[in-house]
């Protein structure tokens, strides 16, 4: 893209404002003022003294936690001996403590005893591998350990890796200073522990000065940088105010009063700006979404506790997102459609779920915000216990809801339920935050409970191969494109310019559901029709109009079975749920090439990213037509036949 096109196109969907500021703070960072503003100190030149607040304090753990499964034991077993969980997903030996700077997934290291303002974010790897570990998502498991075995091992384990961390971690030094919102997840997380092990004997005076150390070094931190955070119209900024708001809430520091001030504040003009009136969050993806909640349950339960008024207006937008997600969310598998971003973001590991599983996190909103439960009784209980302080086996089951349909207008997502069977959609009329994939008019097909065809994920934001950025784009996606020639051209790695506009909507009575984007311009015009011929199907009808001929490029990506393709009968047919599933299309213009590709080496192809740093395989079903003008393609999805 041409450089001077960039600029004003950011100028035009960020505004002067942001690029001015942005300019300003890269420019701080050059000549150091953010080193003077947040400058390298000792943990002893931080005042503070050890304190820990009267509300602070796990619940007693239920007899029902019995049935809530016990595999936090043996990953607590693991990582007295170096081994710990990665977003979710990986098991790696990383020692006991860890080298908290080194990246485990490529062997770089990032330097200590510099500034994080000195250190890129693309330096060493992928800087969230480094990261990670720091997150403490192990002081869950820990946590949640020790309620089933009173073991006091695991409370010696969590304090000898707390002050290892804060050895080889002081105020504002090394990467894992860099950014507010971690710091954030990272005092959750030793709050978290805190409320567990603060009262036990083994909390010395030394120990519990570090804590609140620990707790103050982190708010000034926050608090210092807040404005980058909120300028980047997401979950950093919303956080960052819940992070000052706890620090807030945990600190003696003269200045906590107004830390929480500040971070409500600000807080409540992000989610006037960042939660949409149907929900829909401006990360526009399902996996930050759940980060989105998890913060402001996190922020609701700690006001509670500390006898402090949650706000109507955090309590609403709540229980908004929370609706959100709640429809998306299948009751029997607790699966959902993964579309956008999906870092393996999981910061309140609280239950024993798997990682796409999102019914713990419906449950405990429920539990929170209407002392009701979503769902009968099973493990996805414990994070409505832990954070709501209720076990909600004993909380009266929400109304069912039948809705089969539901739009959300303003974030664009659209879901369809016929039978055993749904469909979810992405089409945003207008984006009123950047685009995080060019996944308009991607198609999540599921039947009973699981994919049929499924969104890409993510991988990794910095990684070098054929893997950088492929799941990003449309081609890894479950739409119709302009073969070769992508919809949408990034600007920067996280930008992508112009932003593309839509319209969705319902015709033919309400029997069939339209949606189509301008992100061709006039080169080409796409359009997409569902229909419900019967339960179960789904018919997907795709237009294309071309202002000169070309190639059309069909994808679908799907879940990883025996599909066969029977190019003559143009279906892929699989054995799911131990019956037969068909995929057949139809148009006047035979395609081209038909191609069916699981897991192609030396190629994204075949490949989708469930966990982050993580490949898969899954089956590519690719169509390509030669079209001179327009072609018309009927894609059905159904089981048993066509």
């Amino acid at each position: 893209m041409n450089f001077f096109r960039k600029v004003w196109l950011i100028g035009k969907y960020l505004g002067p404002g942001w690029v001015a500021y942005r300019l300003g703070y890269a420019l701080q960072v050059r000549i150091g003022v953010l080193k003077r503003r947040m400058p390298l100190k000792s943990w002893n030149e931080i005042n503070a003294v050890a304190h820990l607040p009267d509300w602070l304090r796990a619940p007693d753990f239920p007899a029902a936690g019995k049935g809530w499964g016990n595999r936090c034991i043996a990953e607590a077993d693991g990582v007295a001996l170096g081994e710990f969980v990665l977003f979710s997903h990986h098991q790696k030996q990383l020692g006991c403590p860890p080298d908290w700077h080194k990246n485990t997934f490529t062997g770089q290291s990032a330097p200590r005893h510099v500034h994080w303002s000195a250190l890129g974010d693309f330096d060493f790897g992928d800087i969230k591998a480094i990261w990670e570990p720091s997150r403490f998502g192990w002081a869950f498991t820990l946590v949640r350990a020790y309620a089933r075995t009173r073991e006091s091992r695991l409370v010696e384990l969590f304090w000898k890796l707390f002050e290892d961390w804060c050895a080889q971690n002081p105020p504002n030094e090394g990467v894992n200073w860099k950014c507010g919102q971690e710091a954030t997840f990272r005092l959750m997380a030793v709050t978290f522990a805190i409320g567990q092990f603060g009262r036990l004997p083994s909390a010395t005076e030394a120990r519990m000065k570090l804590w609140s150390k620990f707790v103050t070094a982190t708010g000034l931190r926050i608090n210092a940088n807040l404005r980058y955070a909120l300028s980047q119209s997401n979950n950093h900024g919303i956080s960052e105010c819940v992070g000052l708001v706890t620090a807030g809430l945990l600190t003696e520091e003269p200045a906590a009063d107004g830390w929480c001030a500040s971070g409500l504040m600000h807080l409540r003009d992000q989610l006037d700006k960042l939660v949409y009136p149907d929900g829909g969050f401006s990360q526009h993806s399902l996996v930050y979404h759940r980060v989105l909640l998890h913060d402001l349950f996190w922020l609701i339960r700690v006001l509670r506790l500390a006898g402090r008024e949650v706000p109507d207006w955090l309590a609403e937008k709540a229980k908004l997102a929370l609706a959100f997600l709640d429809q998306l969310v299948d009751v029997e598998t607790g699966g959902a459609p993964l579309f956008g971003a999906n870092d393996g973001a999981n910061i309140l590991p609280l239950d024993e779920c798997a990682y796409d599983d999102f019914r713990g996190v419906v449950q405990a909103g429920f539990a929170l915000l209407a002392k009701q439960r979503a769902y009968p009784p099973g493990p996805w209980d414990e994070t409505a216990f832990w954070l709501a302080g209720a076990e909600p086996a004993g909380l009266p089951l929400r109304p069912t809801d039948s809705a089969q349909r539901r739009h959300a207008e303003v974030s664009g997502y659209f879901q369809w339920r016929s039978g055993p069977a749904r469909l979810f959609l992405i089409c945003p009329t207008q984006f009123r935050h950047r685009p995080g994939q060019a996944d308009m008019l991607h198609a999540d097909i599921w039947w009973n409970g699981r994919p049929v065809a499924h969104d890409a994920g993510t991988y990794s934001y910095n990684v070098s191969g054929v893997l950088d950025g492929a799941f990003n784009l449309a081609a890894a996606h479950n739409v119709p494109m302009l073969a070769g020639r992508e919809p949408l051209q990034k600007a920067t790695r996280f930008l992508y310019l112009p932003w593309p506009r839509g319209r969705a909507g319902w015709f033919e009575g309400e029997k069939c559901f339209r949606a189509e984007h301008d992100a061709y311009g006039d080169r080409a015009h796409l359009e997409r029709s569902i229909a419900a011929p019967k339960a179960g199907v789904f018919d997907i009808l795709d237009k294309i109009r071309l202002t000169q001929p070309g190639r059309v490029r069909l994808h679908w990506l799907l879940t990883d079975a025996d599909w066969r393709l029977d190019e003559a009968a143009r279906t892929v047919t699989a054995k799911l749920d131990g019956g037969n599933y068909t995929i057949s299309w139809a148009s006047p213009i035979p395609a081209s090439a038909a191609s069916l590709v699981r897991a192609r080496e030396g190629s994204a192809r075949g490949w989708w990213s469930r966990h982050y740093l993580a490949v898969e395989p899954t089956v590519s079903l690719e169509l390509l037509f030669d079209v001179d003008q327009k072609l018309e393609v009927t894609t059905r999805f159904a089981p048993g036949g066509v």
